[in-house]
């Protein structure tokens, strides 16, 4: 399938950036008429850009040389290569686009990485099989990069040698990247802090602390209703 709709000034209210064509999850979306919102979306320059990519308000502007082609297979391969992982787009491109398209994409090149990733989204996150072969034995590959993301206990698909480590299921995903400011928090390493501080404080004092704080949270949660009611009920 090649992407051959006309491209407007606009995506999602988002002007496009001048002389750039848009690319990855924005191309397919515009390309498919998807209603998805593409949060971070991305566009390819037709000229040189300094240090390869720049953002332009909420555009990333990737330089002319990583126009990927013009096939649904190439834009999904930007996308797995060069986009933060935005899974509810992906799932309504994989329900928009005919099942073909995808095991076309599959067959000739089942051992490559972005391919398997690309796979096993496809048949996790619509339900639906694929009619391919399993994948030849091949080093298994993260579903997301450990060092970008946040992520959880890998579970390997033999099918296609892809270790699964998201956070959450094909129905429900949350996606943590691992920015700065959280990355920050970690180095304070607050739950040993806090088991520390518990440890060093007596039982009777941690006790009095937890209940001085479940009876202002009463309080408050009376005050939303509009409701003042005596102490006793209160501390009951």
């Amino acid at each position: 399938m090649r992407l051959q709709r006309p491209q407007k000034g606009t995506l999602q209210e988002q002007i496009i950036p001048q002389r750039a064509r848009l690319v990855g999850a924005a191309g397919l979306v515009h390309e498919l008429a998807i209603a998805a919102p593409v949060r971070r979306p991305s566009c390819v320059a037709d000229q040189h850009v300094s240090g390869s990519r720049r953002r332009e308000g909420a555009w990333t502007v990737f330089d002319k040389r990583y126009w990927p082609g013009d096939e649904f297979g190439d834009h999904l391969a930007f996308v797995l290569k060069h986009e933060d992982a935005d899974f509810l787009a992906l799932k309504r491109i994989f329900e928009a686009v005919p099942r073909t398209e995808v095991e076309a994409l599959v067959r000739p090149a089942p051992t490559a990485i972005h391919v398997r990733r690309a796979w096993y989204l496809y048949e996790v996150l619509t339900g639906r099989t694929l009619d391919v072969e399993d994948a030849p034995r091949v080093a298994a590959v993260d579903l997301l990069d450990p060092k970008v993301y946040f992520t959880g206990k890998p579970r390997l698909s033999k099918r296609h040698r892809v270790r699964d480590n998201l956070l959450g299921t094909g129905r429900f995903n949350p996606v943590i990247r691992r920015t700065p400011a959280l990355e920050q928090v970690l180095a304070l390493v607050l739950a040993g802090r806090a088991r520390d501080t518990v440890g060093r404080t007596g039982g009777q004092l941690i006790a009095r602390a937890a209940s001085f704080m479940l009876l202002a949270d009463s309080r408050a949660s009376f005050q939303i209703e509009g409701e003042r009611p005596p102490r006793n009920r209160l501390e009951r």
